[in-house]
């Protein structure tokens, strides 16, 4: 640790977010220079430094190596803070070196006592001093007692750091489950669920009846799936939205929460990975009139994100614009937004009846589950409206025979269909520690053929050229992606769309599949898995994550 620095330095400029202002100061001061906060710090690490004197000295544990702890300090020159470094260091027979970091980074890491494993553990200590009020109350008692016992302050905080926790650490999905005589609690983070904590059975009861309260479900329903959601506000004053989930499981109960999060921009088709010709067709197409418009894939592929981005965009005070979903998932100002409850016979093809009457402009119908949806649909569509929906097929080519199977008439859905996209969702390379690697001859051949079928414009339109060298990246893991290789992620997408020769052949051929896969081929569709390649060859993605959730192999095996 430095010893105290000469006084003259210049420190106006500390608690700043001038980078080079602050790297300026810090070798002045001879001290290193932390530009960005690690995303997953050692549990135990932070256990050195309290919150309470973290907050009070503005100063932060971030890394260890060996017997060396790195401390982030906003004021590298505060004697009171650097007296306490000294006697942790004798304390813990430990040596300690501090960086000077910006008020951003310490308050980055600060969040991490709160959406850790130890601000969790906390929680749970200070249930289990209450665990015998709980288990005392008698079974036949519950009904009417839980909703006082499970709003304990312990519990309730256990349950705003496990949300917290989630939402720093970029979870789509919070799942709480009973699993051998205990609870787990798993994040779904880009698409890939990952163990967070264990805790006691007492304990995962108590938490689900808080949110369960939370979401006005009924506690003492357990036997049968209920849903709800609750709004959760976060630290900068934005609200989150989750949707909850409980299901009965063998061991009790299992609960799901959605993540929704309304402050993200979902008009922003780039960001969503629609580039080139697939954002062209369809930024075209959903300013028709009238017509269907399907967006196809595996249930979590962002098919209702995509949707909803159509929606933003179509979003104007001359247009009537009625959803049917199952759920609602986001709230869309000025949008009528409409849950089916099957239960009581509101269906979406009883929905689609009464939609019809509700004079609408366009119309969003979550999924097309069955062959009188999709009649209703194709109706609306005929009658001079613009409808948008959602259908489980595994590429774009498949749902004209998909359609035609549930019933639609083939000349009916040739006049009535615009375009169908398939989609599919794959993780980002984190820009911190992405390299390139390299493929070998045999790797190389394949997928040149690949990239060799992609029209040039569609290359040119990535920014890309028709003979440049095929270099490949991958993550190799760092503090940032929780060493991961990957932070956050992006759809690829096929998009066909229906022009007069389709027309023809769904009309005449009855949807034969072979004749339009070869049709869309010469209009110039690229398949998912060329798009995930020209995504890959822009350091987006990489060709593991292509071949995962594509069809096909392509013999990468990154490193």
């Amino acid at each position: 640790m430095p010893e105290e620095t000469d006084q003259k330095v210049a420190t106006a400029v500390s608690g700043t977010d001038d980078v080079s202002a602050l790297a300026a100061q810090a070798k002045a001061l001879g001290v290193p220079f932390l530009p960005a906060a690690p995303r997953a710090i050692d549990k135990n690490l932070l256990v050195l430094i309290s919150e309470d004197t973290a907050k009070r000295y503005r100063m932060v544990p971030f890394k260890k190596e060996k017997d060396t702890i790195s401390v982030g300090m906003i004021d590298p020159q505060d004697f009171e803070a650097l007296n306490i470094l000294r006697f942790l260091a004798e304390k813990e027979h430990i040596s300690i070196e501090v960086s000077l970091i910006s008020e951003t980074v310490f308050a980055s890491i600060l969040k991490q006592y709160t959406g850790t494993d130890l601000a969790l553990k906390d929680a749970i200590f200070s249930l289990k001093k209450d665990s015998d009020e709980i288990t005392e109350i008698k079974e036949e008692q519950k009904k009417d007692a839980n909703a006082d016992v499970f709003q304990d302050a312990p519990i309730a905080k256990l349950v705003e750091v496990i949300v917290k926790h989630a939402l720093d650490g970029r979870a789509s999905d919070i799942h709480i489950e009973p699993i051998e005589g205990s609870f787990r609690v798993r994040f779904r983070v880009d698409g890939i669920l990952r163990s967070q904590l264990v805790f006691p059975l007492e304990v995962g009861r108590a938490v689900l009846s808080r949110i369960k309260i939370l979401a006005n479900l009924k506690i003492d329903e357990k036997r049968k799936p209920q849903d709800g959601r609750f709004r959760f506000e976060v630290g900068d004053g934005n609200m989150v939205d989750l949707r909850v989930s409980s299901l009965p499981v063998i061991d009790g109960e299992k609960i799901v929460m959605r993540v929704l999060d309304k402050s993200s921009n979902l008009s922003d088709l780039e960001k969503l990975g629609l580039w080139g010709r697939n954002r062209r067709v369809l930024e075209s197409r959903i300013r028709q009139p009238f017509g269907i418009i399907l967006i196809t894939g595996p249930t979590g592929s962002g098919k209702s994100t995509t949707l909803y981005a159509f929606l933003q965009i179509l979003n104007k005070e001359e247009r009537n614009i009625i959803t049917l979903e199952d759920p609602v998932e986001y709230y869309l100002e000025g949008v009528n937004q409409s849950q089916i409850k099957p239960e009581i016979g509101y269906t979406f093809a009883s929905g689609l009846r009464s939609i019809l009457r509700q004079d609408p402009n366009i119309i969003m119908v979550g999924e097309i589950r069955d062959g009188e949806t999709a009649e209703l649909a194709i109706h609306a569509a005929l009658t001079g409206h613009l409808v948008l929906s959602t259908l489980h097929t595994n590429d774009a080519v498949g749902a004209v025979p998909r359609l035609i199977d549930m019933g639609v008439e083939s000349f009916l859905l040739s006049s009535s269909l615009q375009v169908v996209a398939a989609q599919r969702l794959v993780r980002r390379i984190c820009e911190k520690c992405q390299a390139e690697f390299s493929l070998t001859e045999t790797q190389k051949k394949h997928i040149q053929e690949l990239f060799d079928a992609i029209t040039p414009e569609e290359v040119a339109a990535y920014g890309l050229k028709p003979k440049q060298p095929i270099v490949f990246y991958y993550g190799k893991g760092c503090d940032a992606c929780g060493n991961s290789g990957y932070q956050g992620r992006i759809a690829i997408y096929e998009v066909l769309e229906i022009d007069d020769e389709l027309r023809a052949i769904i009309s005449d051929l009855k949807g034969n599949e072979p004749a339009i896969r070869k049709a869309a081929l010469q209009q110039g569709m690229t398949s998912m898995k060329q798009d995930g390649i020209l995504k890959a060859l822009k350091a987006m993605t990489t060709l593991t994550e292509i071949e995962r959730v594509t069809e096909g192999k392509m013999l990468v095996d990154e490193e």
